[in-house]
């Protein structure tokens, strides 16, 4: 999992540079949103994503019980799309680093041991 994790974060690290590299290049803008962004490099996969969030992920539209009106899209993922997207994906570089760092294992008792054993007595 912790390449999974790293294969991620450098993806996303990878996203940020592009992202930053749009926002030098961009004379009418000073930050590019995430969602103009996602747009102007794939639209079809844009709308997907926002079908597929709304029909299968969101519970109001799963549950019928709940009677609410579907909320994951609208106010929490487009308010996302709106936020430079320099940030937003550098932020989730940094996010899959740390859960890539937190998968390690520290040292167990043999570990500690064979560092004893390296430095012997004074």
């Amino acid at each position: 999992m912790k390449y999974v994790f790293n294969i991620f974060a450098i993806f996303f690290f990878i996203g940020a540079g592009y992202a930053i590299w749009q926002d030098l290049t961009n004379v009418y803008t000073a930050s590019v949103p995430l969602g103009k962004l996602w747009y102007s490099n794939n639209p079809g996969s844009l709308q997907f994503a926002e079908a597929i969030v709304s029909r299968y992920i969101d519970p109001c539209s799963l549950i019928i019980a709940l009677d609410c009106s579907p909320f994951l899209w609208h106010p929490l993922v487009s308010t996302v799309l709106n936020w430079p997207a320099a940030l937003v994906l550098f932020g989730l570089c940094l996010i899959f680093y740390w859960l890539s760092r937190s998968q390690e294992r520290p040292p167990g008792r043999k570990g500690r041991a064979r560092v004893l054993k390296r430095h012997g007595e004074k």
